[in-house]
């Protein structure tokens, strides 16, 4: 009896040995995500004219928080107005969840 018990807590405990381990991303994984992440928000909004703005998402500096990344980005923005090219580049924030699907800017 005593060596089924220990039997079944040993196969629980490693159970949840494995079941706990997540697999972490990699830095520079979570930075292509977030970059990507803003991209997608700046580029495809439906209250946005896409076809005179684009913008690219230069570089990002993040927090991990628990349930999202706190985000400053370098943000580059190139569009037409009557006739004439104009390019800027700016800083922007935002928070960014965990799954990399919910963006609210906050500047």
């Amino acid at each position: 009896m005593i060596k089924l018990t220990s039997l079944f807590l040993i196969v629980i405990m490693t159970g949840i040995l494995f079941s706990s381990c997540a697999k972490k991303m990699k830095r520079e994984d979570v930075e292509e995500s977030l970059k990507s992440a803003m991209d997608l928000y700046l580029n495809h909004q439906p209250r946005i004219d896409t076809s005179g703005v684009k913008f690219s998402v230069l570089n990002v500096i993040y927090f991990e928080d628990k349930t999202y990344y706190i985000c400053n980005f370098k943000v580059n923005m190139k569009g037409i107005r009557t006739h004439q090219l104009f390019d800027t580049t700016g800083a922007m924030a935002a928070r960014i969840s965990k799954d990399f699907k919910t963006v609210s800017r906050t500047y």
